[in-house]
């Protein structure tokens, strides 16, 4: 880029100079409006800069278009004044700036007191903004950690309930299959008895059918020796000898037969 020359920038100082009030009537207005945009207290501290400035530069335009104009026309109405006019005139002008110096700088004064209150103002509010932003950051997070431990106080709770309810839900499927377990033995215990009984019955049916057949089959052999012994008495009956159930015989009259006399007679002895 090309170098300016140093008109260019006099040039500059001197339009900012010549319009300085409107410049800072224009920045008071600015400030104004964005601090009602952003509530944000530097730009009324802008303010007070730009007013100084502003009152100087109004200061400036009185004093030009007055006390020079009112010096030309004392020039102009009083040309043969004497050189005490004159240097009465100069000791009040050297009055009047040391007077407006004074209120200068006096103003000064009170705008940098002002700045300084502002400042230690906004220090203060800073301070306590971020003491009170510490103390609703240190609330919420104990507001979290109570929140915290009251869910997992709620999650352990929860965990004991399912645990116990799991171990009655086992103790029950347990109590209920050894419930089971002793129906079931129960039910096994009455039919082996069962069968045991009905085995048993069987065997005395059986033990009695038998019982029933041995006698059917003595009776049946006693009835054979019977008809057996009663065909051999009366087979000797015709002899007149007859024999007893112990096989003994006897004669007519009852007295016991010899072994010779039974083999005379021809029976077997």
């Amino acid at each position: 880029m090309k170098n300016k020359k140093w008109w260019y920038y006099a040039l500059w100082i001197f339009a900012i100079l010549l319009f300085l009030p409107f410049v800072c009537v224009y920045g008071v207005y600015r400030s104004i409006i964005n601090f009602k945009k952003t509530k944000n207290l530097l730009w009324l501290f802008a303010i007070v800069p730009l007013l100084f400035f502003g009152s100087a530069g109004v200061a400036g335009y009185v004093g030009a278009f007055t006390g020079d104009g009112n010096t030309r026309i004392e020039q102009t109405t009083s040309s043969s004044s004497s050189k005490d006019k004159d240097v009465e005139k100069e000791s009040k002008d050297k009055a009047s700036k040391e007077a407006q110096t004074a209120k200068k700088a006096e103003a000064t004064k009170k705008s940098k007191a002002a700045k300084k209150a502002e400042a230690a103002k906004k220090a203060e509010a800073a301070k306590k903004a971020e003491a009170a932003k510490k103390a609703e950051a240190a609330k919420q997070a104990e507001a979290a950690k109570q929140a915290e431990a009251a869910k997992q106080a709620e999650a352990a709770k929860q965990a004991e309930a399912a645990k116990q309810a799991e171990a009655a839900k086992q103790a029950e499927a347990a109590k209920q299959a050894e419930a089971a377990k002793q129906a079931e033995a129960a039910k096994q215990a009455e039919a082996a008895k069962q069968a045991e009984a009905a085995r048993q019955a069987e065997a005395d049916r059986q033990a009695e059918a038998a019982r029933q057949a041995e006698a059917a089959r003595q009776a049946e052999a006693d009835r054979q020796a019977q008809a057996a012994a009663q065909s051999e008495q009366n087979v000797t009956t015709a002899s007149g000898y007859t024999r007893d159930a112990r096989g003994r015989w006897h004669r007519p009259n009852g007295q016991y037969a010899s072994k010779n006399e039974i083999a005379a007679a021809g029976l077997t002895w």
